[in-house]
């Protein structure tokens, strides 16, 4: 037996084992039980007979979902987690000044600011979701 995938997650060994029996080889997970094996650290193989490894190696590529990059949408959302988190900093400082005696004008003003950056950040964040969505057939143009 040759190891044809090395992995940590016992589902996709599995998925494996069952693609590469429905196309008539024998597959073998190993250390699916063993000691941590659902640790950091495990390693989870799939094995074939010698003789075909080749044709299996040809079903695991069939298999591998591709990476098809980011979605569009992650520009705008990366954006308004920017500024939730920006304004969430902004917002604590300016909450840690409001301890002092008398806090000024200045010290509001941070609040209000922190206020509408959270809340710009959410709209972006929601924006992007929206943009993510496919409108379907039957949306007129310009309706989405």
């Amino acid at each position: 037996m040759r190891s044809v995938l090395e992995t940590q997650s016992v589902s996709w060994a599995q998925s494996v084992k069952i693609a590469l029996e429905s196309e008539g080889l024998h597959a073998v997970v190993l250390g699916e039980y063993g000691f941590g094996s659902h640790g950091l650290l495990s390693r989870v193989r799939v094995a074939v007979p010698d003789g075909e490894v080749a044709r299996a190696r040809a079903v695991i590529i069939k298999i591998t979902p591709r990476f098809t990059g980011l979605l569009p949408s992650w520009r705008i959302q990366k954006r308004g987690l920017l500024l939730v988190g920006s304004g969430i900093v902004l917002g604590s400082y300016s909450t840690a000044r409001f301890g002092d005696p008398g806090p000024g004008p200045l010290t509001y003003a941070l609040a209000g600011i922190a206020i509408v950056v959270v809340v710009a950040g959410f709209v972006l964040i929601a924006l992007g979701l929206r943009q993510g969505t496919d409108p379907g057939p039957n949306t007129p143009r310009g309706a989405a």
